[in-house]
Parts: structure tokens; C-alpha cells; sequence
């Protein structure tokens, strides 16, 4: 600006005094010399503010990061933690490889091998995700120690103001953020160094984990290959090596624990699952034996139900025999706490149910088995062991002889146990001769086996007869579906367990014997290979495994929904009206088990929610337009089943029909008219049409009876009597209370009206029937006629007499 006015004043005065061409071409170049600086000292002035601005804006970004760094260092580091558990880990990973890599004995054992590769599949996982967490640690650390290492060599960051306020301002900046760097950038390089370490620790445990992994694996393979070759001295010869029986006691003790353990902490929400069943078992037993005690059942025939003698041991025998198997690929000390539990129960249960003879037997039997389940629990093989196992063999053998030959069959009340006696004769006698030379791992595993299938045999075949039980009880007793038991009806249900269960509980059965063999491994493995395999069509990645969940997960939710409304409706030999009104919320219900399906089943696949509603979305226009009329009584379904003008059961008055509402499902409801016949109605006209619905108001109906009496009769006596007729009927509300109306006089009677309120669909017309018959009676015997209709016929002749 003061260039400008410089540059005015000298065109007025050069105009003024107008000097000679030399003097304006000198002052002209002056002016523009003064122009140029002045410009360049602008444009510095400009840089110089800019630079001051990035500045700032740096060493505020430099700050936030170094105090973001610190804030982590604090709370996000927890190498302490991964270094503790993986030392942690390498401890149960010496314990895992106890017997296998280290203090190896003179063979490797079926079930040590099984054992460790448990723990150590366990071990592994563990290890991954401490691995993982350090390098997701490691990466974080990268990031903060790039970002500040991209500030902090940032040229503008060292550009320095030639004003001496403004650079020492900016030099006490400089001063603060260098105090907070120093010390962060010191914790933040040591705290690199601290994860890395810890991520090479863990990254050598998981190499050495994986490595025991694919010995184990080897071993397994070369220990079935020789399945019914010498793997141990003969039994009378001295051992080969061996390792103290103590040690081997403790060691496998310490994996046992272990395993069990992990397997417990990782299956928790399925032993949740478990608990849930049992107390649903726990009350519908109970229900059912405080039914009894009420006199359903005669007290000489309630001795015969073992279901109702202790309803919690019924309740877990049954729900751990059959649910067992919902636990995947568990160990065998979880399975054996099992069995065990299980015929414990059932030998509480049997305690004066069954004869003392074959009480003795399942004792004995009980005895042998939780002994083999003990020996089974020992990881490596001993000489002592094989002494053990050789009496548990021939004292099995001999027990299930002595039972066969003198047993006393007429009273047995599962004949079929016969055949498991026999089997574990033959299965014992064939382990004995293997224990004696030397094929240790196929007698212990026939050893072992044969005490399990049996105790597990029988316990499936009284499990069946319990549930057959409890099944004939609640169908005599439960009539009527009650809250409490989730409205079941057990009318529906039957008296017998289904088909399907027999085969079911003998393929369990069947796998728990095989689990006990590798062969058994080396069968299913490729299996699970070939269905767990991923595989690439396109951009997408599946495998066999998830399309079937796909349409498993479909069709068990189309079934449950089935099932829901199965067990919940009424059957057509319904026995009383006043059944609780479940209703329109089964349809709720329903729907809520086909959506969550749905998306279940494509989250099992892997296939992203929000494509998938793209798609529905799309195929919903489209198709919307040509099934609006399907779309109008699925809506109008919804709105029943929220608004619930109808229940199933309610007696209903639809376009014309009158009947039972026997289902309301998604488009449609079925009407069981009272001639028998079943209607479909679709939902949308029960909402458009005139329905009547006489299941209202608990069912309380006003009913009307005329009857007539004589002019001679005494009115009061009259009323007296009809009126104590209907209150001393039983099925006569007291409330509202009955009436007795003179309603008017006819040609030949005094005609009386009749007030009174059933509670009931169906009860009027049968209690209408018996008042009648009661009014008549009554009559008769206080002398009250009933007149016929009569009249008086008068004959007036009006011809003149005859001359």
C-alpha cells in the first residue's frame, strides 16, 4: 500500500513539474524495483504464515499420537499375560507329550496317543490365538512407531521463522513435544522388543506343537497297521521296559484332568443345554407322579411304573443316555463320568423294583465296568496293568457266564439283555488271549469295550421303557395340554417312544462302541475331509459341510415348526372344550423358528445378510405382483396372530360355517365344522368376513326354556321348583343366577320363561335336555300339568224350527 501511494505521489508531481524523459524513465524504475521487493517480501511473509500453520497442525498431530501411543502402552500390552500362558502351555505340553516324545515305555498305547492329541489339539488353538494376539500387538506398535517416525522427519517440522518472537515461541513447542517423545519413544521401542519375543516364543510353541501333532498322527497310522501283531512281551515273560506303575498313574492323572478341563470350558453353553432338558424332565415327572398321588391312576397300579419312583434319577437317565451325543467328539473321561452316572441312577432305580438275583448281577456288572472305566483312564502300558486287565477280563467272562447258565430268565424284565451277556462273554474271552501275547492295545481296547456296550446297552433299553412309561401315563392323565408342560398334547404324542428312536439309540450305540478302535478314525476322517474341504466356484469359497447345514438347518426348522404345531394342537378326540387357549401364538411361534432358520442357514454358508436381502428384496417385487392375494392372507395371518380374534379350539361362526378352529397357519386356517368335515378358510376373509366367536368370555352362554302350565296352577309353587331345578344342576352357573320370568297367557296355558348360563361350546343343548326331563318329572310328582293345546268349539244354529 505504501508503494502504491509512493507510486501516486510521483505521477502527480511528475505531471506537475513534467521534467525531462530521463527523470520519469529513472523514477519509473525505481517504482518497479519497490514493486518487485515489496511483492517478494509478501510472498515470504505468506510461506512464512502458511509454514507456521502446518506447523501447528504437525506438532499437534505428533502430540495426539505420542499420547495415543502411551494411552496403549498402558493398556493394550499384556506380554506379561502371553508370556505367562505361553508358559503356561509349555508346561501342559511337557505333560501331553508324557510317554509319546518323552519317558517313552516299551510301546506306544492306543490311548495315550488319543489322549495327547487331544490336549495337544487344544494346546495348539491356544497357542495360535496368543500368537495372533501379539502380532495384532506387534502391528499396532508398527503402526504408532510409523506414524510418529513419518511426523517427526517431516522437513516442515525443522523450517525456522526469521522473526525472533515467533521462533522462540515455536522453540518452547518444540521443547514440550521433545519432553513427551523421549520417553515414549524409549517404552515404545522396548515394548517392540518385549512382543517380539514373546511372538517368537509363541511361533516356537506352535512349531512344536504341530510337529507332535504329525508324530502322534504317524504313530496312530503304524499302531493300526499293526493291530494283531506282538507289541509287548509275552505275560509271562519278563517286560521289555517299563516305567514305575506310580508315575504312570500320576501322569495320567494329570492329562485326564487336563483334557477334561478344556473340554468342559469349551462345550459350556451345550452343558447349559443339558441342565435345561433335565429341569424340563425334572418337571413333567414331577407333574406327572402329583397326578398320580390325586387318584388318576388306582394305588395298586402305580407300583409298576419305575418313572414315578424318583423322578430326578428317571429324569437323568434319560436326558444324559439320549443327549449324550450332542457333545462332539468328547474325551473319554467325560463319556465315562457319564456312563458311570447313568447306572448309578439306574442302580438307585432298581432297588426293590427288580429280583434280588439280577440285582446282584447289575451290582457285579457295575463294579467291573467302573473298574475298566478306571483302568481305561491309565495312558501307558505296565505289567501291572496287564494283570489287572487280564482279572477284569476273566472276571467279566466268568460273571456273564455264571448269569447265562444259572440265570433265572422267567423273571427278567428286559429279555434282550441275554444277547449283551452273551456278547460280553465273547468279547472278554477274546481279550485274554490277546492280553496274554502280547497284543496290549487290542485286548485293552476289547477289555474295555465290552464293559461299556453292555452297561450302555442296557441302560438304553430301560431308558426306552422309561420314556415308554411316562409316554402311557401322560396321555392317560394329561387330557388336556397345560401351560406348565409347554402345551403338549400328549393325545398326539402316543403312548410309545417313536421308531426312530430305537434306531438312533442303536447306532449310538454301535459309535461308541467303534470309538474305542482307530479303525474307526480312519474311516470317518476321510469323510470329514470330504465334507469339510473348501472348495472355489467364482469369487465364493464353501464346502460340502456348509450346503448341507444349508438345507439341514432348513428342513429341522420347517420340522420343529411342524413339530411345535403338532404337539400343540388338538387332536380330534379332544375330551373337553375348556382347553387353555395357546392359540394364534403358535402361528408367532412358527414364523420365528422359520425366520431364525433362514438366517442361520445362510450364515452357516457364509453368504453375506445384506446380499441375501438384496436378492429377497428384489424377488419380493417381483413376485409380489402376481401372488398379492397369497401376500394379502399371509399379512392377514400375522394380524391374527397378533390381534388373536381366534384361538385354536375356539368355536367360530365363519361365512356361514360353524365349527372348531383346529389350526391357524401361515395363509390358511382349518375349520372343523360340527358335522365332521374339515374347511380351510383363508386368513384374510376371517378378517373380512362377519366372524362370530362363541369361545369368548370363558364360554359363558345364556340359555331359554318355554314352558307352559295350567290356569289352575299356583304361579309361586311353580317358580319355586324350576328355580331349585337349576340351581342344584350341577353344570348351572350360580353366577349369573337363574330366572324364572310369567311371560304371558296363551289360549290354553300359562306359558313360563326359563333363564340360565352353562359354561361350555357343547354343554347347553345336553344340560337343556336334562332339565326338560327334570321339569317334567317334578310336575308329575307335585301334581302340575302341562295342558295340551285345546279349544272350545261353540255351534250356534240359527235355522227357524221345522213347521
Amino acid at each position: 500500500m505504501l508503494v502504491l501511494m509512493c507510486f501516486g505521489v510521483g505521477l502527480e508531481e511528475a505531471s506537475a513539474i513534467a521534467p525531462p524523459q530521463d527523470s520519469i524513465r529513472n523514477i519509473t524504475d525505481t517504482l518497479r524495483t519497490l514493486l518487485l521487493k515489496e511483492a517478494g517480501t509478501s510472498t515470504e511473509t505468506f510461506k512464512t504464515h502458511q509454514v507456521s500453520v502446518q506447523q501447528d497442525l504437525l506438532l499437534e498431530s505428533l502430540i495426539k499420537n505420542i499420547r495415543g501411543t502411551r494411552d496403549y502402552l498402558k493398556a493394550g500390552i499384556d506380554t506379561v499375560g502371553i508370556n505367562n500362558e505361553i508358559k503356561d502351555l509349555r508346561v501342559k505340553y511337557n505333560i501331553a507329550i508324557d510317554g509319546i516324545l518323552t519317558n517313552k515305555g516299551s510301546t506306544q498305547t492306543e490311548r495315550n496317543l488319543t489322549s495327547s492329541y487331544k490336549l495337544l489339539h487344544e494346546l495348539l488353538s491356544r497357542a495360535q490365538k496368543r500368537d495372533q494376539q501379539a502380532i495384532q500387538i506387534k502391528n499396532k506398535l508398527v503402526t504408532y512407531r510409523n506414524t510418529f517416525d513419518s511426523l517427526n522427519s517431516d522437513p516442515r517440522l525443522y523450517i525456522l521463522s526469521k522473526d525472533s518472537a515467533e521462533f522462540m515461541g515455536y522453540l518452547q513447542q518444540l521443547v514440550v513435544a521433545a519432553t513427551e517423545v523421549h520417553p515414549i519413544e524409549t517404552t515404545l521401542t522396548q515394548g517392540l522388543k518385549n512382543v517380539q519375543l514373546s511372538k517368537m516364543r509363541a511361533d516356537l510353541l506352535v512349531y512344536q506343537l504341530q510337529s507332535a501333532l504329525e508324530q502322534i498322527d504317524q504313530f496312530e497310522r503304524q499302531l493300526s497297521a499293526n493291530t494283531f501283531r506282538k507289541e509287548v512281551s509275552y505275560l509271562h515273560e519278563p517286560p521289555i521296559n517299563s516305567r514305575p506303575f506310580q508315575d504312570i498313574v500320576t501322569e495320567s492323572w494329570k492329562k485326564g484332568k487336563l483334557i477334561l478341563s478344556f473340554y468342559l470350558r469349551n462345550n459350556a453353553a451345550l452343558l447349559g443345554v443339558i441342565l435345561l432338558l433335565l429341569v424340563f424332565a425334572i418337571v413333567f415327572l414331577r407333574s406327572l407322579k402329583n397326578k398320580v398321588r390325586n387318584g388318576h391312576i388306582p394305588k395298586e397300579d402305580q407300583k409298576k411304573y419305575l418313572v414315578l419312583k424318583m423322578p430326578v434319577v428317571s429324569a437323568w437317565i434319560v436326558v444324559l443316555s439320549i443327549f449324550q451325543f450332542i457333545f462332539p467328539n468328547p474325551p473319554f473321561i467325560f463319556s465315562a463320568i457319564i456312563w458311570v452316572s447313568t447306572a448309578v441312577c439306574l442302580t438307585i432305580l432298581f432297588g426293590s423294583y427288580i429280583t434280588r438275583y439280577w440285582m446282584v448281577f447289575w451290582v457285579g456288572m457295575c463294579l467291573l465296568f467302573i473298574l475298566a472305566c478306571a483302568d481305561n483312564l491309565l495312558l501307558q502300558a505296565s505289567r501291572t496293568e496287564r494283570w489287572i486287565m487280564l482279572l477284569l477280563a476273566v472276571a467279566g467272562a466268568a460273571w456273564g457266564l455264571i448269569f447265562l447258565f444259572k440265570g433265572r430268565r422267567e423273571v427278567l424284565r428286559e429279555k434282550a439283555i441275554i444277547y449283551f451277556i452273551i456278547y460280553l462273554v465273547v468279547i472278554e474271552c477274546l481279550s485274554v488271549p490277546a492280553n496274554i501275547y502280547g497284543r496290549y492295545n487290542l485286548a485293552k481296547a476289547l477289555m474295555t469295550s465290552g464293559f461299556i456296550s453292555v452297561i450302555v446297552a442296557i441302560t438304553f433299553l430301560w431308558t426306552v421303557r422309561l420314556i415308554n412309561e411316562a409316554l402311557t401315563l401322560a396321555s392317560d392323565i394329561f387330557e388336556i395340554p397345560e401351560r406348565r408342560l409347554f402345551f403338549i398334547n400328549f393325545d398326539v404324542v402316543g403312548k410309545k417312544a417313536p421308531s426312530f428312536l430305537y434306531v438312533f439309540l442303536v447306532i449310538g450305540w454301535f459309535i461308541l462302541f467303534a470309538r474305542n478302535f482307530y479303525a474307526f478314525k480312519l474311516v470317518t476322517a476321510p469323510i470329514l475331509d470330504f465334507l469339510f474341504q473348501q472348495r472355489t466356484l467364482g469369487s465364493y469359497n464353501f464346502s460340502f459341510f456348509n450346503l448341507l447345514a444349508f438345507f439341514g438347518i432348513l428342513i429341522l426348522s420347517s420340522v420343529v415348526s411342524r413339530i411345535v404345531s403338532f404337539f400343540a394342537s388338538d387332536g380330534p378326540s379332544a375330551k373337553d372344550e375348556n382347553k387353555p387357549g395357546l392359540g394364534s401364538w403358535l402361528l408367532l411361534i412358527r414364523i420365528a423358528i422359520i425366520v431364525m432358520g433362514v438366517l442361520l442357514a445362510f450364515a452357516a454358508t457364509g453368504i453375506p445378510l445384506d446380499r441375501v436381502m438384496i436378492v429377497l428384496g428384489a424377488l419380493g417385487v417381483g413376485v409380489g405382483f402376481g401372488l398379492q392375494t397369497i401376500v394379502h392372507n399371509l399379512v392377514s395371518g400375522v394380524i391374527l396372530a397378533f390381534e388373536k380374534p381366534v384361538n385354536v379350539g375356539d368355536l367360530v361362526e365363519v361365512k356361514g360355517k360353524t365349527g372348531t378352529i383346529k389350526n391357524v397357519g401361515f395363509r390358511s386356517s382349518v375349520l372343523e365344522s360340527v358335522d365332521g368335515a374339515q374347511v380351510t378358510i383363508p386368513n384374510g376373509d376371517l378378517l373380512n368376513d362377519h366372524l362370530i366367536n362363541w369361545s369368548k368370555n370363558n364360554a359363558l352362554r345364556r340359555n331359554e326354556i318355554v314352558v307352559g302350565v295350567g290356569y289352575d296352577t299356583d304361579l309361586k309353587t311353580a317358580e319355586k321348583l324350576l328355580l331349585t331345578l337349576m340351581q342344584e344342576h350341577p353344570q348351572v352357573v350360580k353366577l349369573p343366577a337363574p330366572l324364572v320370568f310369567v311371560n304371558s297367557f296363551d289360549e290354553s296355558a300359562i306359558q313360563l320363561q326359563l333363564y340360565f348360563w352353562t359354561m361350555g361350546i357343547r354343554t347347553p343343548k345336553a344340560v337343556k335336555s336334562q332339565l326338560i326331563m327334570s321339569i317334567q318329572q317334578v310336575f308329575k310328582e307335585n301334581g302340575i300339568t302341562i295342558p295340551y293345546p285345546q279349544s272350545d268349539l261353540h255351534i250356534f244354529n240359527n235355522l227357524p224350527p221345522e213347521k
